[in-house]
């Protein structure tokens, strides 16, 4: 892609844990989705919510794009007008920026643990989407992209170190934490590296040494998507590991099979050959809804799955069952039918992921 006009790029700020004791007014920064595992709210909370200092206008439009996380995420923000609360959104002049989590726990409550520094009633829906959702990310357990360990951006730092001591005055120090710095892997569970993903800042080909980049992300990314959902499960078992499979349908020529795909890392796998591979049906394609069923690998590793009758209906994102293997039990979700991997000349169809 073209250059990004990085000086038109306002970011955030993220205050995690062990950063507490830091000014909160950091202004303006930015990073794969990754969960800071220290700092998740239970599964199925109701966080409360008080805004101040917003038109009628702003708040709506922070409630608006807050509660996108809700669609996908098993977490309810509950907006107050008075009361303690779990999150306090302040809209005053100044950077963007969230405290990770139930790190927000800390902080008094005349205090705020996000803020919003440009917003008002002529701010594009695009700019609320992509700043919204983007702190809101932060508020239930989401760091920096590019802080994530399996990022590995190759900065040219000299280029990045110069860009925001001009426009934001930081420091190499401020830099380096805000921008370089890499979240211990012990703390961290993540995706793969996802340059489309709500929580990755913009970065043009000038600020890294191989000429990649990121673009302007808006919207969650399906990796987003997924990746909370696991997380934060409307049902069934919460995981803490990461791997898992994917029922397939391939395709070569006129030769048809069903399979399941083992992942020991479920996260971005597409075009990517899975760790291994059985099939469960040849010259056809297996009926995976209605009917329990099973398949065991050659280590004697079995895996079952039990999917409702009108799974295939439903739409995209939805559990539609479980699916286990000899040491644990996974959630089944619903795919959009996407070429998860070719090899051989086969094309392999994800019609269900299972973590």
């Amino acid at each position: 892609m073209g250059s990004i006009q990085v000086d038109q790029f306002r970011g955030c700020g993220q205050i995690s844990v062990p950063f507490l004791a830091r000014t909160k007014t950091i202004g303006d920064s930015g990073e794969e989705l990754a969960l800071d595992t220290r700092s998740l709210w239970p599964n199925g909370s109701v966080l409360t919510v008080r805004i101040f200092g917003a038109s009628p206008f702003v708040a709506s439009k922070i409630q608006q794009f807050a509660n996108v996380w809700s669609e996908f995420a098993n977490l309810t923000f509950n907006f107050v007008n008075s009361g303690d609360t779990d999150i306090r959104v302040f809209v005053t002049p100044g950077g963007s920026w969230s405290y990770i989590g139930t790190g927000s726990k800390g902080v008094a409550q005349n205090e705020p643990t996000m803020n919003f520094g440009w917003f008002d009633d002529t701010t594009a829906d695009e700019e609320f989407s992509r700043v919204i959702i983007h702190e809101f990310g932060h508020a239930i357990g989401c760091i920096h992209e590019q802080s994530s360990p399996v990022a590995h951006i190759p900065w040219n730092k000299d280029v990045v170190y110069a860009y925001y001591l001009k426009s934001n005055g930081w420091d190499k120090a401020m830099v380096d934490s805000n921008v370089f710095a890499v979240a211990d892997q012990a703390n961290t569970i993540e995706t793969a590296f996802d340059r489309t993903s709500i929580m990755e800042y913009p970065y043009s080909p000038e600020w890294t040494t191989d000429g990649s980049s990121a673009g302007w992300n808006r919207v969650l990314s399906d990796q987003d998507k997924t990746f909370i959902m696991q997380r934060y499960p409307r049902s069934g078992p919460v995981r803490t590991t990461n791997d898992g499979v994917y029922l397939v349908n391939c395709f070569k020529d006129n030769q048809i099979s069903s399979g399941i795909a083992y992942y020991s890392f479920l996260g971005s796998n597409d075009g990517k050959q899975p760790t291994a591979y059985i099939d469960v049906a040849k010259g056809t394609n297996i009926l995976w809804e209605g009917t329990p069923g099973s398949a065991t690998f050659p280590d004697g590793n079995k895996v079952s799955w039990s999917i409702v009758a009108n799974g295939n209906s439903l739409p995209t994102y939805s559990r539609v069952g479980t699916a286990s293997n000899l040491q644990e039990h996974w959630n089944v979700y619903k795919d959009n039918y996407r070429v998860l991997y070719e090899v051989d000349g086969w094309k392999c169809y994800c019609v269900y992921w299972c973590f």
